[in-house]
């Protein structure tokens, strides 16, 4: 093997026409599987264990905990993630980070099978980070990889196979749910791991840019400097912000609340579930640039979708059956897909390279730190309320969030517009003379002189000198 790992291709570098290409490149295809495989292992166990303590427990708070433990370090330690991202040994990072991930696995099914919880939750804590640093790396990956139509493509694609990863997940949790333990279970999320890391052994290395001299060093100087005059890309990072943290924490407690507490549904059939929304979330990301590039600009797709989203958030649990749940679940998650794709692509494209780390290590702490709040906060709370309720205030939450940020977004840019016509209209100020001079004086421009005029007073001039010389 490589070692060094391919170069990418000459297309990939320039940015040659026809970006489909980069489809079927190497580089693309080992970078996407490296996601699919690890991503298939974690929902598969993390789809198990919760399922697991729901049945073994009854409450939907240790179910959603598990979701929710994993994402605390991300946010308590953004400034570790970005740092490690930052590193010149960037591919080395990432296969450590999925070998350590396989180590946590296979502890967590041994916890799980002796019933400690506590030490259970510590091993979701630290697999949580090493994930935050492994998609953060993956962002940089797609960005120093690929350039022009290659990098417009696979901005839009390259997440595909972690959501495609969900739906396989959820089939290898239909298929085995009932006839391996959880141990084994554990054990397969481990080999996935390894497997994960032996493809980011083959690929190129790559690095972070550095930051410019002079540049803020911190993460939120970072963002701050960069978001600022650039609207579209601060309506993307609110938009990603919404779908990790209010969309998907909402997603994680209704896919085993809904189906198993409201429907009465058994374990293969909350599988099922996890393959009906991962194939809506696989081809909510295939048809993004599709529904773009025939809709110009889609300068409110984002909003739409977000109002699209939160209405099926409140008709989930009014699902009739089985059959309504699986047709509502697969349009949410579409929707879902179709937010997080659009807004995340953007991001790639338009974040200048050297803030790209920043940016996404804060929108990822931000949206986990909602996710925290939003599955802990329906999943606490399903077990006193009424979890039909619940979904109808997160729903009108976030269409209130969404539309005060386009109206946010559009008054700051008529107060740009009126800013500039009101510079255009001041009047020039004349430059000092010199340093205590101060103001310069006024210089008014000479009338001209009627011809008839110049010649009384050439005469004039004549006789006075006349005068003089008697």
């Amino acid at each position: 093997m490589n070692r060094r790992g391919p170069r990418p291709e000459a297309g990939e570098r320039a940015g040659r026409p026809g970006g489909i290409r980069v489809v079927v490149s190497p580089v693309f295809l080992v970078l996407w599987g490296a996601m699919l495989v690890s991503a298939t292992g974690t929902f598969f166990l993390l789809l198990t264990v919760s399922a697991e303590l729901l049945t073994r427990n009854g409450s939907g708070l240790g179910a959603s905990a598990v979701f929710a433990f994993q994402w605390i370090l991300p946010v308590v330690l953004v400034h570790t993630v970005k740092r490690r991202c930052e590193t010149p040994r960037l591919r080395r990072t990432v296969v450590a980070a999925e070998l350590g991930g396989a180590a946590i696995s296979l502890t967590i099914g041994v916890l799980l099978a002796q019933g400690l919880a506590v030490a259970l939750l510590a091993c979701f804590l630290l697999r949580g980070l090493l994930e935050a640093i492994t998609k953060t790396a993956r962002v940089v990956y797609t960005r120093q990889l690929f350039e022009g139509e290659a990098l417009k493509l696979a901005s839009y694609t390259f997440n595909n196979s972690y959501y495609l990863g969900g739906a396989l997940g959820g089939v290898l949790g239909a298929l085995l749910a009932t006839r391996v333990s959880v141990t084994t279970a554990a054990a397969i999320d481990a080999a996935t791991f390894v497997v994960s890391a032996c493809c980011y052994l083959w690929l190129p290395r790559v690095s972070a840019p550095k930051a410019p001299p002079g540049a803020p060093g911190g993460v939120w100087g970072t963002v701050r400097t960069t978001l600022r005059g650039r609207r579209e890309l601060m309506l993307a990072a609110i938009y990603l912000v919404l779908a990790i943290g209010i969309l998907q924490g909402f997603h994680n407690t209704a896919r085993t609340i809904i189906p198993i507490r409201l429907l009465r549904l058994d374990d293969a059939e909350v599988m099922q579930l996890q393959i009906v929304s991962g194939s809506a979330i696989f081809l909510g990301a295939v048809a993004v640039p599709v529904l773009i590039s025939r809709s110009g600009a889609g300068r409110y797709l984002n909003l739409m979708g977000v109002l699209l989203a939160a209405l099926g958030m409140g008709l989930l649990p009014q699902a009739p059956g089985k059959t309504g749940l699986y047709l509502l679940y697969f349009a949410y998650m579409f929707v879902f897909e179709f937010i997080f794709t659009t807004a995340q692509a953007t991001i790639i494209q338009r974040c200048p390279p050297s803030s790209l780390v920043a940016l996404t290590s804060f929108t990822n702490a931000t949206g986990t730190a909602l996710l925290i709040l939003c599955t802990l906060l329906t999943g606490g709370l399903s077990d006193v309320v009424d979890f039909g309720t619940l979904a109808l205030l997160l729903a009108a939450g976030v269409g209130c969030v969404a539309l005060a940020a386009e109206g946010a977004a559009r008054r700051r840019v008529r107060g740009a517009h009126r800013r500039v016509r009101g510079t255009h209209r001041r009047p020039r100020v004349a430059p000092a003379v010199g340093p205590a001079a101060g103001p310069a004086p006024t210089v008014q421009a000479e009338k001209p002189v009627p011809a008839n005029r110049s010649v009384q007073a050439e005469k004039s001039v004549q006789a006075g000198k006349s005068e003089t010389t008697r």
